[in-house]
């Protein structure tokens, strides 16, 4: 079967829906009571976090009490909690003091910052990510080691020690920037990926319709190109929001995470996302089969060639 092929065989119909985002909902003037109590998390949900952080840990590196520091950020800790949405958001972002990590992990002594982060969010997604998708009933819960161990450098919307038990970057309220540029360009957006959906949807018809060998391959060849667009968009997207949260954005109210949260409330990231899974799924099957185990990409590599 070739990737073509893989990647047809995994099709499935693909809608644009509205959703809900906590950035467009109105803030509240209390937190989540789920999961704070004046101010304060609570104990039972502090504990919940550092159990399943610290266990997760534990099967691969030493003295993680030593070198890590854990925040409770975003838009589940601030006033815009309250969408609409089931499960909720619930951001739990680790600093690394990557000096004692070496220490304590000698054999990742040569490698850098980065490449410590990437191994090991690669962890966070792959292994405890799994576990966290249901979190007490209510939540989303997702790990993430971001490279700048300064917290207050990323312009999170509100982030909470969970270690310390206190506020780092307390909770303000926050109301949407209104720029008629920005809406003309989530409008471009919308235009773009429904066009990028329909393409793939007459594809996906198409293949399944197809009355000979010929027909098929071409609506196979043609799937793959909106399935790649779409997924170069989604991307472009996720890459750009990225930068809003870093020491050269503005945080919550940078355009990039403007237009990551317009997206997720038309219906746009949430299709573009099930296109760029889609793309790295088929792209996995398709090593699988072709060379009987999934091909890491050229950064694990990479890392993988530096670790005695």
């Amino acid at each position: 079967m070739n990737y073509y092929e893989t990647l047809a065989s995994q099709a499935e119909e693909i809608n644009i829906e509205p959703g809900e985002t906590s950035y467009f909902s109105d803030s509240k003037s209390n937190l989540d009571p789920r999961i704070f109590r004046e101010g304060v998390l609570l104990p039972s949900v502090r504990d919940a976090i550092l159990t399943l952080l610290y266990n997760h840990l534990a099967l691969g590196y030493n003295e993680a009490s030593a070198w890590l520091k854990v925040y409770l950020a975003g838009s589940g800790v601030s006033y815009n909690w309250a969408a609409h949405r089931t499960p909720a958001d619930l951001d739990c972002l680790v600093s690394v003091d990557y000096p004692q990590f070496r220490q304590s992990n000698q054999e990742y002594k040569g490698w850098s910052d980065s490449e410590i982060s990437a191994e090991i969010n690669q962890g966070f997604r792959n292994e405890l990510h799994p576990r966290t998708n249901n979190f007490l009933g209510e939540y989303e819960l997702t790990f993430y080691v971001n490279t700048n161990s300064d917290i207050t450098a990323i312009k999170p919307y509100a982030a909470y020690s969970v270690l310390d038990n206190s506020w780092v970057v307390p909770p303000s309220v926050m109301e949407p920037p209104t720029d008629p540029e920005w809406s003309s360009a989530i409008e471009r957006d919308k235009v773009k990926a429904a066009e990028i959906v329909n393409r793939y949807t007459t594809a996906h018809n198409q293949i399944k319709n197809a009355a000979n060998d010929a027909m098929r391959i071409n609506a196979e060849a043609a799937l793959a190109v909106a399935v790649q667009q779409g997924s170069a968009m989604f991307e472009d997207i996720h890459t750009s929001r990225n930068t809003a949260f870093s020491p050269a954005g503005q945080g919550f109210a940078d355009f990039s995470n403007y237009r990551w949260q317009a997206g997720k409330q038309s219906g746009v990231v949430p299709a573009l996302k099930v296109l760029h899974d889609m793309s790295s799924e088929a792209a996995s099957r398709f090593a699988t089969t072709t060379y009987g185990v999934e091909l890491p990409d050229t950064s694990t590599l990479i890392r993988r060639a530096y670790r005695p």
